[in-house]
């Protein structure tokens, strides 16, 4: 009865050649999708009044302001701005994750093969330091 079914199959039109191409064809094609799926590239720009100054991301310096930073989690960061002779600025920013980018537009927006820009901009205006008090003796 086994020899009977195989040559059956064998007999049919393609048999197991045809779906061992079947199958290379859908491996094929599902790891052409992931080569040429983009991405969501996460960035904010932060800028300063004065510029110039110190950007301190997470505990992490990154440099003088004009500064981008990439982020990669929706949530919240905190971020503190220093320059000599004005007051430390130190914030907790949020990000709110984009409608297109929760679940199930996600996936779909993964698979798009161009990257997905979401540029965020943060400004910061640091005071003056008080001046030191000298006393008169």
């Amino acid at each position: 009865m086994k020899r009977a079914y195989t040559t059956i199959c064998l007999n049919q039109r393609g048999g197991p050649r045809a779906s061992a191409r079947l199958v290379c064809a859908a491996s094929l094609l599902i790891i052409g999708c992931v080569i040429v799926t983009g991405c969501i590239r996460s960035r904010v720009h932060i800028t300063s009044q004065p510029s110039g100054a110190e950007v301190i991301w997470r505990g992490e310096p990154y440099g003088a302001t004009p500064v981008t930073i990439p982020f990669l989690w929706y949530w919240y960061y905190d971020v503190a701005i220093e320059k000599p002779g004005f007051q430390t600025l130190e914030a907790t920013e949020r990000f709110r994750t984009p409608p297109w980018f929760l679940a199930p537009m996600d996936l779909l927006m993964e698979m798009i093969p161009i990257p997905i820009p979401d540029n965020r901009k943060r400004h910061y205006v640091l005071q003056p330091a008080a001046p030191p008090v000298t006393q008169v003796q």
